[in-house]
């Protein structure tokens, strides 16, 4: 009977032990599409958002603008791409489980060399984020974006 309750406490001890390796293993996964995701738009590969956006994501940009589904994004980006995008650079603050397979990645950004609609350059501009992130079939996606720029008040 004893050989049982120690067996018990071992695999007991064993699981307990690989789920913090497969939530760092997951972590690492989710900070590298979010640098993936960057680098590639950042380099105006359109791609990249049938690759790390699921097909069903939502975004919200900035400008409040509401947009369901990859083919919309792939159009919003084109857009932004085309009109003098800038480059941007983001840091992860914080990436929390609310399941195995479901994230979120809270964030900070910023974006320089953007051009406004006259072609002139714009000052830096500086926002947060927070993604959704699913892992399907083994591979984490987005699918749900929130950006926001604060303003400081006048």
């Amino acid at each position: 009977m004893s050989w049982n309750w120690l067996l018990l406490v071992l695999v007991l001890c064993l699981a307990t032990a690989a789920a913090p390796a497969a939530r760092q293993t997951d972590e690492a996964a989710i900070r590298q599409i979010v640098a993936d995701a960057i680098r590639r738009l950042n380099q105006g590969d359109l791609i990249a958002i049938r690759e790390f956006w699921d097909e069903n994501a939502d975004y919200v940009g900035i400008g409040g603008e509401f947009i369901h589904g990859r083919p919309a994004m792939e159009a919003f980006f084109a857009q932004l791409l085309k009109a003098g995008f800038g480059t941007e650079t983001g840091t992860i603050e914080q990436v929390r489980f609310l399941a195995s397979d479901l994230a979120i990645v809270d964030g900070s950004w910023t974006v320089t060399a953007a051009r406004g609609g006259d072609g002139k350059p714009l000052p830096p501009i500086r926002g947060r984020g927070c993604e959704i992130v699913q892992k399907k079939r083994g591979r984490w996606r987005f699918v749900a974006t929130r950006e926001m720029s604060p303003r400081n008040p006048g």
